[in-house]
């Protein structure tokens, strides 16, 4: 059997350094506090955590902009190929495609097609090509996934 010594429990070490008052970082609040530590710039956790999410959200704002358009364009392709009229006449035209709310600007990318020569904006698992830009025809590709 172990012999237990009573040794002291060791304490945490306080450092003897003092920083001079600062005023928190985050936007909102105007607490002046002494930090505890020279990293230390929030006068809470949680308005580090605050600042961080709000400073996330500004720079990840294009993207979520982007997927929601992408999204919606995704949509309207698929509405489209789908309807009776669609698969009649295999063309549509540009007015119902915004109306539906398509936005040619937003696309995956850009090729260009074997057969016509013409441009293709693919939009997942859709292609949309202009096939008359006099009457503003487009046709609808399915891409193999």
């Amino acid at each position: 059997m172990k012999k237990i010594l009573n040794k002291p429990i060791s304490k945490k070490r306080i450092s003897k350094r003092r920083y001079s008052p600062r005023l928190c970082k985050k936007p909102d609040c105007k607490k002046v506090f002494t930090p505890t530590d020279a990293r230390q710039h929030y006068c809470e956790p949680q308005h580090r955590i605050d600042h961080n999410n709000d400073l996330r959200k500004i720079k990840y704002e294009p993207d979520r902009i982007f997927l929601e358009s992408i999204k919606t364009n995704f949509k309207v392709l698929d509405k489209i190929i789908r309807s009776p009229f669609y698969i009649q006449n295999k063309t549509v035209n540009f007015s119902l495609l915004d109306y539906e709310g398509y936005d040619l600007t937003i696309y995956h990318s850009k090729v260009i097609d074997d057969k016509s020569g013409r441009d293709i904006l693919i939009c997942y698992h859709y292609g949309l090509e202009c096939i008359d830009t006099e009457t503003n025809q487009y046709r609808i590709h399915i891409l193999k996934k």
